[in-house]
């Protein structure tokens, strides 16, 4: 188990067609299997399409820019120093409207595994030691 990972051993992947990255500090591989923690940025216009994690409920706390999330159908508007909840098996969704500032947010899965997604787009950088 690992009790700390630096920004520069964390794995950083391009996500939302290359609107966004997302960098994956803690999960199962670092040895923290209760939860995750990721960094989300997403460039104005970037957005996430709906989907649902059936097993893990979704903190967010918003450090930057803003954006129009939908969770169970309802509308919010969500920006710097806010934080957001998504109970397990939420239909969820947002869209960056920040127009000229990215949308940055610590991201937390409770019951880890969805960060795993992240892994399908391209790495951005090189593995710690490489």
């Amino acid at each position: 188990m690992r009790h700390r990972v630096t920004a520069a051993e964390a794995p950083r992947h391009l996500i939302a067609n290359g609107k966004g990255r997302a960098t994956l500090f803690l999960n199962e591989s670092t040895g923290a299997t209760a939860a995750s923690l990721t960094l989300l940025e997403l460039q104005p216009g970037g957005e996430v399409p709906e989907h649902t994690h059936e097993s893990s409920a979704e903190i967010l706390y918003i450090e930057d820019g803003a954006a129009d999330m939908t969770v169970s159908g309802q509308t919010l508007r969500v920006s710097k120093g806010d934080a957001v909840y998504i109970p397990a098996g939420a239909k969820h969704s947002a869209r960056v409207v920040s127009p000229g500032v990215p949308f940055k947010a610590v991201q937390v899965y409770a019951g880890p595994g969805p960060e795993q997604r992240f892994t399908q787009g391209p790495r951005e950088n090189a593995p710690h030691g490489r």
